[in-house]
């Protein structure tokens, strides 16, 4: 058990690392959030500095099953970046294996300053530590270059301007996916169909409200609230002298965590 947690804690560390410097545009993907459902898309795309803020933090995910059964996972925490790009995210998740026994809160932070990333475990007071690493230009951390597959998905896309309007108290821009897999793509024998919406604040460079519904994994909601502008403390986005610091491999396991849906 022990080393299966310890191999998720690493998962989840390689997804902040990766969105810190490079991940796809804002916006949580359906299902695969790490073992919480979490939202790392708050902070990903190029490190931002100068537009520091701190909010609050919340993501539903409830997928229905064949026989009409639901599994509802849920994250709330607390977000917050500062002037320098650094970013902060404490959550507490239900549902997924980590919390199985009951609720479970991590704290993930991000030092572009210094160079790395590090999870944060309450329970054994472990901080593991990785070295951020720019991906290479042209390149997605998660698919590497464009190929047909992309392609493919973006011929069965439809996006829709929904203009700008005040989100949750800061100006945002919103925008409508529809995707369809035609019928027989994989085995399929109807078209599938998943929707996403996604609220975006040009201001501080993140999305303040998503839903996404692909009948595939689930459907999700995604939130900001309480956002506050202005320098969160510096306390945050150090490490507790009380921790104790452990470097995490080198390199991402073969399978990594799963890829996020294109954008």
């Amino acid at each position: 058990m022990k080393i299966a947690i310890l191999a998720t804690l690493m998962g989840l560390l390689s997804t902040t690392a990766a969105y810190a410097q490079e991940g796809p545009p804002p916006g949580p993907p359906p299902e695969h959030h790490g073992e919480f459902g979490h939202g790392f898309g708050m902070h990903a795309g190029k490190v931002v500095t100068g537009a520091p803020y701190s909010a609050d933090m919340s993501n539903v995910s409830v997928r229905t099953l064949a026989d009409g059964n639901t599994i509802r996972r849920t994250t709330t925490g607390r977000v917050a970046r500062d002037s320098q790009g650094r970013t902060y995210e404490q959550i507490t998740g239900t549902g997924g294996p980590l919390a199985e026994k009951g609720p479970v809160t991590m704290t993930f932070i991000t030092d572009p300053v210094a160079g790395y990333a590090y999870v944060l475990n309450s329970n054994t007071k472990i901080a593991m530590r990785r070295t951020i690493k720019a991906p290479k230009a042209g390149t997605n951390p998660w698919h590497g270059p464009r190929g047909p597959r992309d392609t493919e998905q973006d011929a069965n896309r439809v996006e829709k301007d929904l203009g700008t309007q005040n989100v949750n108290g800061v100006n945002a821009q919103g925008k409508s996916i529809t995707r369809t897999i035609p019928a027989g793509a994989i085995g399929n024998a109807q078209p599938i169909v998943s929707t996403s919406e996604r609220w975006y604040s040009p201001d501080l460079q993140i999305p303040v409200s998503a839903k996404n519904n692909d009948p595939r994994f689930a459907e999700s909601t995604y939130s900001l609230t309480n956002i506050r502008r202005g320098e969160p403390p510096s306390s945050l986005f150090q490490v507790p002298s009380d921790y104790t610091i452990k470097d995490g491999p080198a390199h991402m396991p073969p399978d990594g965590p799963p890829p996020p849906p294109p954008q």
